[in-house]
């Protein structure tokens, strides 16, 4: 599957792409999905604005994408197939996993990274946001492949501090951070993650190491 993978820089990338998990329960199915479909349009034109430049407080975003051949992926999932197919040289493809590099001091709602500090914090700090992957290829080492191609670009960007918030219980997320070099910041207050309805989160933060130095 590996030798398959192909990860790019995109922003056209299909309007469910950053909604390909589906619910597990059966109660109220329809809203359910209504719902995060809603939620991932909202946030498809987000992206959109963010990466043109368009989002205040952005210097620059990059989404990147993994995507495998259709013909891989057949007998796996025929929605995931439909939601997320496109062409590429000929070939049928299909997004398999998504993350956004934001190049910015701060994500709005969140914990804010305290490196590095002082004047031209907004040009070395970077966050990893909307990082997702198919359920039908989870634990297949796809995730890490997007934080690693992640790095690489924060590293070309002059990037010298990157962060990802997770959710305080998401252990598996968090095992996967923790095993790509990220360790613990800081965590969010109770009273905020009351105020914006939502599970606590923590902040982890890694190092990129500015190759051109050696």
């Amino acid at each position: 599957m590996q030798a398959n993978l192909n990860l790019a820089k995109t922003v056209m990338v299909p309007n469910h792409a950053l909604a390909i998990s589906r619910p597990d329960t059966r109660v109220n199915e329809p809203i359910v999905k209504d719902h995060k479909r809603c939620l991932a349009e909202r946030e498809f034109e987000a992206l959109k604005e963010r990466v043109a430049g368009k989002r205040t407080g952005f210097r620059r975003v990059s989404c990147i994408n993994a995507t495998l051949p259709l013909s891989h992926l057949l007998s796996i999932s025929d929605d995931l197939c439909t939601a997320c197919k496109f062409a590429e040289n000929g070939e049928d493809r299909v997004v398999v996993g998504t993350l956004d590099l934001n190049q910015c001091l701060r994500l709005p709602d969140e914990i804010t990274g305290m490196k590095p500090q002082g004047i031209g914090a907004d040009f070395a700090r970077a966050y990893l946001s909307n990082v997702c992957v198919a359920k039908e290829l989870q634990r297949n080492g796809l995730a890490h492949a997007l934080i690693v191609k992640s790095k690489m670009i924060a590293e070309d960007w002059g990037i010298s501090d990157l962060y990802v918030h997770v959710t305080i219980d998401n252990e598996p997320a968090k095992k996967l951070y923790m095993k790509s070099g990220f360790v613990y910041e800081n965590d969010e207050p109770a009273w905020q993650a009351r105020f914006l309805d939502r599970p606590r989160r923590i902040l982890l933060w890694t190092e990129i190491p500015n190759t051109l130095d050696l």
